[in-house]
């Protein structure tokens, strides 16, 4: 592992997809990042305007390329990478594996490349991983991937953080071996490979890939999507969980005269208007394509990469608002193999229903039949199975739903169309009923027993909805106004801990926490040495000792399986 300190927590998720916060060397990188490709050989954007107007915190170069220029290698090596290109955040470089790719073959080893990085002060690195192209003969794939495996080996002590490749083409088997051995060793993982994907539209390929190596990753290593630059998939790759895209595009694209969106791109001899609001479309407008031809090719780099930025931030906000789906739905139909992509993450609804959130800030809009199979709504069904109710309503896209949870994410928040609800819902229920059967959806079947007869409820004169449960004078439970969740105070979590046995509804903490979460102190993922695995993030859960005692009542922050592989972070939030 590499010596270079490197720190890497979740603060905000959605489906698959993590906002983070990663610290290499004390620069700090928020996730999901967009890294700028800078070509020394051809600086189509200058590196003081991708600092000063990009605000760009890290930039890819091709130590390759460095390598085989001797004016510039003696350069670079004079005065070290940052010097040499004035830019004090975080430089990545690549190893050549593009040029092995696209030429058979490079005029470097694989120790020479890791040494020349190390020595050019490089922070992120690549060892001389091999490239296969889609549906590459098997054989030969699987000899690549094992010549890839081996020069990781070398890398293993680098002076940098490496960025290590994960290969084997389109077949899942190969992707998911090298998954779990790089995984095994290296902290930033590379998805390789995948560019000609992109570019050929096969986004069910893409899926695959990238759900089978995160599948095969433990969930606190970064993950690149290597080359993945275009805006257009921005929204689909971070949903299935990767953090990092580097983005050579911007500038390909504009030497080719090709202009970015969202949506796709164009050829800018065929505009007539400019659909963008960027300072160079706002600047030039349809006049850009009368600039002089290097002029108009660096400015059309800049609005490519203003608009890669610019999806980048939708992302990230969507994640934060947890409405990363239906930006994913709209994108998706720029595209009939974009929805193909989209529809392919059904075979991963299990998995990434694990991951997310069981309750979010946004509601939940019905966009198309997708919806059927978002993480949400398997969640939710798996959970109304608990439910014993005979009165229910039939809501597509979740079935048949007790009426007596209507009022709790995500059938509180739920948007659809009226003509898709062919049943009217009876309203008529008593407010305990109600309490009963969402304690049921929440923390389990015969959850309801643990309401008493003297108990009475306690509404909101404003709203009329449930807001606190009382035993006596004694509040033992309030209703969440934002998703009408029950969320216990001591005497009720006390009597959920008598009724489930362990582990269920628990967060188990090694014993140096104990004084600290009896303080009411968040409880870090580094402490928890087990955990009910049908949690979900978000959910109301019981914090105890290894001898099972009640220490805490709190709201878990990561999915179980993210606290488990996760050594830094908040995981419950104690109350």
């Amino acid at each position: 592992m590499s010596a270079v300190e490197f720190n890497f927590e979740i603060r905000s998720k959605d489906i698959a997809a993590r906002i983070g916060r990663l610290e290499i060397n004390k620069k700090e990188l928020e996730t999901p990042a967009l890294i700028p490709v800078y070509n020394p050989n051809k600086p189509t954007i200058p590196v003081r305007d991708l600092r000063r107007k990009f605000n760009a915190r890290i930039l890819m170069v091709n130590s390759y390329i460095i390598l085989r220029n001797e004016k510039l290698r003696e350069r670079v090596l004079d005065l070290g990478i940052h010097r040499y290109l004035g830019f004090n955040g975080l430089i990545a470089t690549d190893s050549g594996s593009y040029q092995l790719m696209n030429y058979g073959s490079v005029s470097t080893t694989n120790r020479e490349i890791i040494e020349f990085q190390e020595k050019i002060g490089s922070e992120i690195g690549a060892f001389l991983d091999i490239p296969s192209l889609p549906n590459a003969y098997k054989p030969r794939a699987l000899e690549q991937l094992e010549l890839t495996l081996r020069r990781s080996k070398e890398a293993k002590d680098a002076n940098f953080v490496v960025n290590a490749g994960i290969q084997g083409s389109t077949y899942l088997d190969l992707r998911r071996m090298a998954a779990r051995k790089i995984g095994r060793h290296f902290k930033l993982c590379a998805i390789g490979g995948i560019v000609r994907l992109m570019e050929e539209y096969r986004f069910n390929n893409l899926v695959d890939i990238i759900a089978t190596v995160k599948k095969n990753l433990p969930l606190d290593r970064v993950v690149h999507a290597f080359g993945l630059g275009h805006p257009m998939v921005f929204s689909l790759a971070a949903a299935l969980g990767c953090d990092l895209f580097d983005s050579a595009a911007y500038a390909l694209y504009a030497d080719d005269l090709r202009y970015m969106t969202v949506n796709g791109t164009k050829r800018l001899d065929n505009l007539e208007y400019l659909p963008c609001s960027c300072p160079v479309c706002s600047k030039y407008g349809i006049e850009l394509k009368e600039l002089e031809e290097g002029e108009k090719i660096r400015n059309l780099a800049m609005h490519n990469l203003y608009v890669s930025l610019e999806e980048l931030n939708r992302v990230k906000q969507a994640i934060k608002e947890g409405n990363l789906w239906e930006l994913l739905s709209i994108r998706a139909r720029s595209h009939p193999e974009l929805l193909t992509g989209l529809a392919r993450l059904r075979k991963y609804g299990r998995w990434l229903s694990e991951l997310d959130p069981i309750t979010k800030k946004s509601p939940l809009y019905y966009l198309g039949g997708e919806s059927r199979y978002r993480p949400e709504v398997i969640t939710a069904r798996g959970r109304i199975k608990r439910v014993s109710s005979t009165n229910r309503v039939r809501i597509p896209p979740f079935g048949k739903v007790p009426i007596e949870i209507l009022d709790i994410y995500p059938f509180g928040s739920f948007r659809v169309t009226e003509s898709l609800i062919r049943e009217e819902p009876c309203f008529n229920v008593r407010e305990m009923e109600k309490i009963k059967r969402i304690m049921e959806y929440q923390f389990g079947s015969n959850a309801s027993e643990l309401i008493e007869k003297d108990f009475r409820i306690k509404k909101s004169r404003r709203t009329g909805r449930i807001r606190g449960i009382y035993r006596g004078s004694e509040l033992i439970a309030s209703v969440r106004a934002s998703d009408h969740f029950v969320i216990p105070k001591s005497y009720l979590a006390d009597k959920l801990k008598k009724k489930f046995r362990y582990p269920r509804l628990r967060v188990v903490v090694d014993d140096d926490a104990v004084p600290f979460v009896s303080r009411g102190r968040s409880v870090f993922a580094k402490f928890v040495v087990d955990i009910d695995l049908e949690l979900r993030a978000n959910d109301e859960v019981l914090v105890v000792d290894r001898r099972d005692n009640l220490i805490g009542i709190g709201t878990l922050v990561l999915s179980p399986r993210e606290v488990m592989d996760f050594d830094r972070g908040v995981a419950v939030r104690i109350r």
